[in-house]
């Protein structure tokens, strides 16, 4: 009983979400305070949905294996899969949904983000039914490609094979560089090269502008730019021709909110406008980004300006409470290619969660992580986390202020910790190799969230107590943790 009436208010409280959610964020290496090289999402789309963080092992079959999700995409699979993080559905009757991860060759992976063709992009090339999407993209790449490169090309062999059934936007990572892809109709589609000096806030739009398919650093699709020229729908922007403006949906205050609220905390000196139709991706910061930087930018909710989430009702912040996880994938230059990075993870929404650090090179996760309990379950990091941010965002100052304090000195202490745990993991790898490398990994994620989640529990009992006690709405002091 007591499950099901927490289950009934966490429902209760979520607010609905257009179908189309997640805010994705790519940074360069000469863009961030440490020359890593970031991309990383909110996965938005309902607040009561749970999250599984798992690692598949590598696998090497006899025969090719014949995959199959539940919207009808069919494709047979190489016969060696590699090992790799994910962060899956648990009720994968839709879909797996792996989300995001590293395999073991250090490739990082983040799909996606969901967008809209237009309507003569989805006339003249409509997205296809049985066709690639988000459900399965990650399952049926990640574990099959060993660079950035590789993996764009995976895709994009597949979308020509198959077609799309999604507009989707899709980010790749590696140890030298990173990929933004755009999936622009059912068999078009655009991938490029970040520029390393510079980052990207992306909402649900598609916003490449200017490529240029004869260059090294451009894959696309063979009829990219002739199938728009030649059925009449085909844009220019200052001269060339702007792949957004051909073929994207038109551009919203959902989607304008986060670009304009993303560029302006990172780039302020830009001073980015609201209300304009044609926004540029790129952007260098005024300050080099750290981690810290990415972890607020994915809570923000624009705070104390002329759009405030918490003032205003009809404002999508980036800080959204249907997010079911947000992750960071940080590839730093002193780690082993075969780390990968290091998957930053905060369960449920940002905004009273924090982010704790795995490295790509894992080879398990707790048990709260693999709880796959569709309703309300205190064994289950996901909904533990859900629960605290539901009932902290009903008063920020009242409940949430202090967890959200607690949560940001702890995430100070470990981002801190972190460069003495990556030398030494960067030590065993070459003393004792990559097994005995995984291992200490492994150990140190699973230590780290062991802590951290019998604290996370302590703070939902003691916020529940509190809540009941002020049930008259008298208490003065806002609730405090009783812990540091």
């Amino acid at each position: 009983m007591k499950k099901a009436l927490i289950f009934i208010v966490l429902l209760m409280l979520v607010k609905t979400s257009p179908l189309f959610a997640c805010t994705g964020f790519v940074a360069g290496k000469n863009a961030t305070a440490d020359g890593s090289r970031i991309i990383a999402r909110t996965e938005d789309l309902e607040g009561a949905k749970n999250k599984l963080f798992k690692v598949y092992p590598r696998k090497e079959n006899k025969e090719a294996l014949i995959f199959e999700d539940p919207s009808g995409f069919k494709i047979a699979l190489p016969k060696i899969s590699y090992k790799y993080t994910a962060i899956c559905d648990a009720d994968q009757g839709g879909g797996i949904y792996d989300a995001a991860g590293f395999n073991e060759y250090g490739l990082a992976m983040s799909a996606t983000v969901s967008a809209n063709p237009g309507a003569s992009a989805q006339k003249y090339d409509p997205l296809v039914s049985g066709g690639i999407s988000e459900a399965s993209i990650t399952t049926v790449v990640l574990p099959y490609a060993k660079t950035a490169r590789e993996a764009v090309e995976r895709t994009a062999s597949i979308i020509d094979k198959y077609g799309s059934a999604e507009g989707n936007i899709l980010f790749f990572a590696d140890d030298k560089e990173i990929w933004y892809m755009e999936i622009l109709s059912g068999h078009q589609y655009a991938a490029v090269k970040v520029p390393d000096d510079s980052y990207a806030v992306i909402p649900n739009h598609f916003l490449l502008g200017y490529v240029d398919v004869n260059s090294p650093d451009v894959i696309a699709s063979r009829n990219l730019i002739s199938l728009p020229q030649q059925k009449g729908f085909y844009e220019e922007y200052e001269g060339k021709f702007h792949v957004a403006l051909t073929y994207a949906d038109e551009i919203g205050d959902y989607e304008r909110d986060r670009i304009w609220g993303g560029q302006n905390k990172l780039s302020p000196s830009k001073k980015v406008e609201h209300g304009q139709d044609v926004f540029s991706l790129w952007r260098k910061p005024d300050k080099k980004i750290g981690i810290k930087d990415v972890m607020e930018l994915q809570r923000y909710r624009y705070e104390g300006t002329e759009l405030d989430a918490n003032v205003e009702d009809d404002i999508r912040p980036i800080g959204d409470p249907t997010s079911m996880e947000c992750h960071i994938l940080q590839l730093k230059p002193n780690l082993p290619k075969a780390v990968g990075g290091i998957i930053w993870l905060a369960m449920a929404n940002a905004e009273h969660s924090v982010y704790l650090p795995f490295h790509g090179n894992i080879n398990d996760t707790i048990s709260s992580y693999k709880v796959d309990d569709g309703e309300f379950n205190p064994d289950s990091f996901y909904w533990t986390m859900r629960a605290i941010n539901v009932f902290s965002a009903l008063d920020r100052e009242k409940f949430g202020k202090n967890i959200r304090k607690l949560w940001s000195s702890y995430e100070d202490k470990l981002i801190k910790e972190q460069y003495k745990k990556d030398k030494e993991l960067t030590r065993t790898y070459q003393k004792s190799g990559a097994k005995a490398a995984s291992e200490y990994a492994t150990r140190i994620g699973n230590e780290t969230a062991s802590e951290i989640f019998e604290k996370a529990k302590k703070i939902y009992k003691e916020l529940l107590t509190y809540m009941a006690a002020d049930e008259g709405n008298k208490r003065e002091e806002p609730f405090k943790p009783s812990f540091k």
